[in-house]
């Protein structure tokens, strides 16, 4: 840094110029930045609530439990496809893309049917990705 300011010299120019004033040079100086040891307590918290809410993204698909495999594809963007899914249920076997999970009922959008289905988390037995 000391070297760029011992270094003003006057551009140099092939062509005849007017004497102009001399450029400044405006950089930063200075910087700061924080460390984790001067975070407050609360952006811990904030965290760990992020790292609670992002867990599922780091598991591999088939060792999520089936509440976990619900919640993934429930809290997905709107702007990321919908993946298919097939849903073994005690009864039934459905395909379609899981659109809601809400007080422990399972929306899901099958393509036979003009309305989304519910069914209770409690009789899927089995959810795999259907057409990869």
């Amino acid at each position: 840094m000391d070297s760029i300011r011992e270094k003003q010299e006057l551009p140099k120019l092939y062509i005849t110029q007017p004497n102009m004033a001399e450029p400044k040079r405006t950089m930063q100086s200075q910087y700061h930045s924080v460390s984790a040891y001067d975070e407050p307590q609360q952006s811990q918290e904030i965290s760990n609530q992020y790292y609670a809410k992002n867990q599922l993204k780091n598991k591999k698909f088939n060792e999520m439990t089936i509440k976990e495999k619900v919640m993934y594809f429930a809290s997905m963007p709107f702007h990321v496809p919908k993946v298919k899914c097939e849903l073994i249920t005690e009864r039934k076997k459905y395909i379609g893309l899981i659109e809601d999970y809400q007080n422990d009922m399972v929306v899901i959008k099958v393509a036979s049917k003009p309305r989304p289905i519910s069914v209770p988390l409690e009789q899927i037995k089995e959810i795999n990705m259907f057409g990869l």
